[in-house]
């Protein structure tokens, strides 16, 4: 039979799958900028790899500048990728040119990943103070009230991801949304979704956090109108 081998094949798809959760862990900023990678060990049985095999990641991800390796100390994430390049790409305020559903459809693609990056960089104080506003929220009696603090939530969380670009970003784009609501007969739901994004990010959990803010936005995200093609 030409071509690659079958067990051949699957072994480079199980390499290649090691190495983009490894990569995960650090876009997501899972694994923080400057941390310390695990031992070889501990990585090989977490990722269910051969150590030579890991080595050949690790190599691979420091010609991608993600992380460097030092002798006798082991390697460590060089940056937060997401971040670095966002800040290098000079992101500017979204421009008249964007409706309000471009606006909706990108924030729905960015806020989970916002969320991964706040769970790897959230301060101790800025998670407090997400669990401070969604008690507030859910004391709220008021309609009005309670949208301050939705919005005061999700403000939150992209302050905690620590990028000044990300962060200038959605306060340009909050400016040309309408202040976010929630239907009477949602909010428990949401308020009990949102709860679980903040223990994730409490917990350093960056793959949960991220997972439960994307379905958030689904459930809020306003749809393009259909495409009928007649026959």
């Amino acid at each position: 039979m030409e071509g690659t081998s079958i067990p051949v094949r699957r072994s480079r798809a199980r390499t290649q799958a090691a190495a983009n959760r490894i990569r995960q862990q650090i876009l997501s900023g899972a694994w923080a900028d400057g941390r310390l990678l695990p031992s070889e060990r501990d990585m090989a049985a977490q990722f269910g790899i051969a150590r030579n095999t890991l080595r050949r990641i690790i190599q691979q991800l420091e010609a991608e500048g993600l992380v460097e390796s030092h002798p006798g100390r082991g390697s460590v994430v060089r940056l937060s990728p997401l971040g670095d390049q966002m800040s290098r790409a000079d992101l500017v305020p979204p421009t008249g040119h964007a409706s309000q559903v471009d606006l909706l459809e990108m924030r729905a693609l960015l806020e989970p990943l916002v969320t991964e990056m706040a769970a790897g960089r959230a301060t101790p104080e800025e998670t407090s103070a997400l669990e401070a506003a969604h008690r507030n929220a859910v004391d709220a009696k008021e309609p009005a009230t309670l949208e301050h603090w939705i919005a005061e939530l999700h403000h939150a969380i992209w302050r905690a991801a620590g990028n000044a670009a990300l962060l200038d970003w959605y306060e340009a784009i909050e400016k040309q949304l309408p202040r976010p609501t929630v239907a009477a007969e949602l909010r428990a739901g949401y308020l009990k979704n949102m709860a679980a994004i903040i223990a994730a990010l409490r917990d350093r959990d960056a793959g949960l956090a991220g997972d439960l803010m994307r379905s958030l936005m689904r459930r809020r995200e306003t749809p393009r109108p259909l495409v009928t093609v007649e026959a």
